[in-house]
């Protein structure tokens, strides 16, 4: 009954949400704060069977606080939206856990944890081994991930130091090893659940809102950019784009990305450059944007055909197009670095090689926690801000 009572309390802070009217920030109270957080202890400490009514009415009442956040009670929220949603950020999810899910692993890796705390507290009791609670939920698991191998929690002396850890990620690739076939997904869903698994790709949504550094989004504009990454349709018919009248303004709005005539093409690109740009800044590397590069591609020609680079990092680096710049920029005491990314923040090698490097820097000189990974995070946020832009440039004026 207080398992019941404290999912239910916990599905009742879900349902004030909406009052923010930012879904941004409602996203990281419901991970952080909302979510599976608020039955953690009860999931580690209670046999998974005698959690089962309370997980299935926090997942409920979880799905329904994520399809409200994402789509206001609309159409096209189903059992894949909520598959993903309910994935680990590092698979492609928005980390929003299933009570039920986490159940399944949470009381066997506690157990496995606390074998020695156990042994000392019951060491006048007479009782030794594992109980059979342990075993009935170890068992049931093993059912859950017959890949996993579960040498080590069947013995106290071989339990592994971060077994809830190893538990999630055996679950969670099982999970998404299965959703191709489970889903019967598409050549364009299969293709877009690749590139949001990629390294970095969801950073954005850990980016605390801060309008200074341009880390927030408008309530259409993040619920745009959520549906398009969770594959939900954002127009109910595919349409003739009307400003180029050259190719289909498809349900996903992927033309809308890429057409050349829509206002606001290039903002993408500019948004990422200011950003790159100011977070070299706060680093304290020397850089200047849109620097003419002052040397010629041919020395027949006479004149440099070469376009301003989009960030010279003095010392480090210039920017171009790849065949243009690559011998020209070496030939004259220059590296070329491509800084590429797509639509749903997929980067580049050289791109993370670059972040990286920055990352480090601004670490040494800021040192502070909260500099790690932040370089990543305004990063990912640019780039899909200026998706979200292009994307609700085009929305029919209901839908907004």
């Amino acid at each position: 009954m207080r398992r019941r009572k404290r999912a239910a309390k916990a599905v009742d802070l879900m349902r004030l949400l909406p009052k923010l009217d930012d879904p941004q920030s409602e996203l990281l109270l419901l991970r952080s704060c909302m979510g599976i957080a608020k039955l953690f202890f009860g999931l580690r400490t209670c046999q998974p069977v005698h959690m089962e009514d309370a997980a299935l009415f926090f997942d409920k009442g979880l799905r329904e606080a994520i399809e409200e956040l994402v789509v206001c009670g609309g159409p096209f929220f189903g059992d894949l939206q909520w598959r993903l949603a309910s994935l680990p950020i590092r698979f492609g999810g928005l980390g929003l856990y299933s009570a039920v899910e986490a159940s399944s692993y949470a009381f066997v890796a506690s157990r496995a944890q606390s074998w020695v705390l156990q042994d000392h507290i019951l060491r006048d009791s007479g009782i030794c081994g594992m109980d059979s609670d342990y075993v009935c939920a170890l068992a049931c698991l093993r059912d859950t991930i017959p890949s996993f191998d579960f040498s080590g929690f069947t013995n106290k002396d071989t339990a592994p130091p971060k077994a809830q850890h190893a538990l999630a990620s055996a679950l969670f690739s099982k999970i998404v090893n299965e959703i191709e076939v489970q889903f019967d997904l598409t050549v364009r869903q299969k293709a877009v659940f690749e590139c949001l698994r990629a390294p970095h790709a969801q950073d954005f949504l850990l980016a605390i809102p801060i309008d200074g550094l341009g880390q927030h989004m408008s309530p259409v504009e993040y619920r745009t950019i959520l549906k398009y990454r969770l594959m939900i349709p954002l127009f109910p018919v595919d349409e003739v784009c009307p400003v180029c009248h050259k190719a289909c303004l498809d349900s996903f709005v992927e033309h809308a990305v890429h057409c050349k005539e829509l206002p606001g093409f290039k903002y993408r690109h500019d948004l990422v450059r200011d950003v790159l740009f100011d977070i070299f800044r706060c680093a304290g590397i020397s850089a200047k944007k849109e620097a003419p590069v002052n040397f010629l591609t041919d020395p027949l020609e006479g004149r440099s055909t070469l376009r301003p680079a989009d960030i010279l990092v003095f010392g480090w680096a210039a920017s171009g197009k790849v065949t243009k710049h690559e011998k020209a920029c070496p030939d004259n005491q220059h590296v070329f670095i491509p800084f590429a990314f797509d639509t749903f923040g997929f980067l580049a090698p050289e791109a993370v090689d670059l972040l990286s490097r920055v990352q480090r820097v601004m670490h040494s000189n800021v040192m502070t926690p909260t500099s790690m990974n932040v370089v990543f995070k305004r990063l990912s946020f640019a780039i899909q801000k200026g998706v979200a832009a292009q994307l609700v440039a085009r929305l029919p004026t209901i839908s907004m």
